[in-house]
């Protein structure tokens, strides 16, 4: 289609549910799984139950975008899975995410309304402007304090979060092994082209307007998302086979992009307009992962509420739509039931 070809023009509903799965081809070859046709399923119980579906829309086109090719949904549909209470599940934060206040963490309402129920969900705070590395060593050093030898760990990375994790999984293959499954949560793993445009990177993320908000860490954020870098770390450095990985990509229309993310998503646009503003979503797959969906939603929206903090820059017009303690409790739910059926697996 020609606006996937170079149009800067945001795209509409029509043109985006026309198009089809945005997944990049990556170096080791691995197949992605399509895990969207039961996300959908878990994704609008979950929101039936809480009142967060209008009765004209049953099957959450509004929330999560359904693409030309997603697969049909089961005939009968199939009981909402459990939580699995043995596992424990950790949110690792995003670039940046050290320099806002507790509305930075993602999902935190979420993180907050399923600790309640007593499920085992927590959150890492890494360094928002370090390298990969550094904050592979601030992970492990939190599960080192948090664990126990037994546990059975899902780390959730949203944003950076999941490059920093896939750096963990690889720097501390001890640590490593009590790690079940890991999302991706519009992570740019395979790096974001905003990243090679360090001027503009700097400029207009880490400005003075805030920089003196939190610490400087190593300086790597935006090398360790250069796609060439990315990528190629990608190619030498195989993801643990024992593990399950799942990702979560996002991209929406003009309507519920946050002003401050519209010259970095026409930047992105150059290449792919279904972008959330930050990460293109083909780049933000795991190799060899089971992809859960695409929520209608730009890069902050789909997991923190920084609007409260900065009430201009994250206007946008009609607001945001995706519940994100819904789509929290459908992560844990769907990750739970593959880690179950043996299934997720690479």
């Amino acid at each position: 289609m020609a606006w996937l070809a170079g149009c800067q023009s945001y795209p509409t509903r029509e043109e985006i549910t026309a198009s089809s799965v945005a997944v990049a081809t990556t170096a080791e070859g691995k197949a992605w799984r399509d895990g969207r046709a039961r996300f959908r399923e878990i994704f609008c119980a979950i929101a039936a139950r809480d009142g967060a579906v209008v009765a004209d829309d049953p099957a959450c086109d509004t929330l999560l975008w359904r693409l030309a090719d997603e697969p049909l949904p089961a005939e009968r549909p199939r009981s909402l899975p459990a939580i699995d209470p043995s596992l424990r599940f950790f949110l690792v934060t995003g670039a940046l995410s050290d320099c806002f206040g507790a509305d930075a963490l993602p999902y935190r309402e979420g993180v907050e309304r399923l600790a309640a129920a007593g499920v085992a969900v927590g959150t890492i705070r890494v360094s928002g402007r370090s390298g990969a590395s550094h904050n592979a060593r601030q992970i492990a050093g939190v599960l080192a304090e948090a664990l126990d030898p037994a546990d059975r760990v899902v780390l959730m990375g949203y944003s950076k979060g999941a490059v920093d994790i896939l750096h963990f999984l690889d720097e501390f293959p001890d640590a490593a092994r009590q790690v079940a499954a890991v999302v991706s949560l519009a992570g740019p793993v395979d790096g974001t082209p905003l990243a090679a445009r360090g001027a503009w990177f700097y400029d207009h993320l880490l400005s003075d307007a805030f920089a003196g908000r939190c610490d400087p860490g190593d300086g790597g954020l935006a090398d360790s998302l250069l796609p060439d870098v990315r990528r190629e770390w990608l190619a030498t450095h195989p993801l643990p086979s024992g593990v399950a990985y799942f990702s979560l990509a996002a991209f929406t229309t003009r309507a519920h992009l946050a002003w401050a993310l519209r010259p970095s998503w026409r930047l992105l646009a150059a290449t792919d307009p279904r972008n959330d503003g930050q990460v293109i979503p083909g780049d933000a797959v795991i190799p060899g992962s089971t992809l859960l969906g695409y929520p209608n939603a730009d890069h902050w929206s789909l997991a923190i509420a920084i609007e409260r903090e900065l009430p201009r820059l994250m206007s946008r017009p009609e607001g945001s739509v995706v519940p994100q303690p819904v789509l929290l409790e459908a992560i844990l739910r769907q990750v739970s039931e593959a880690l179950a059926a043996g299934g997720g697996a690479s």
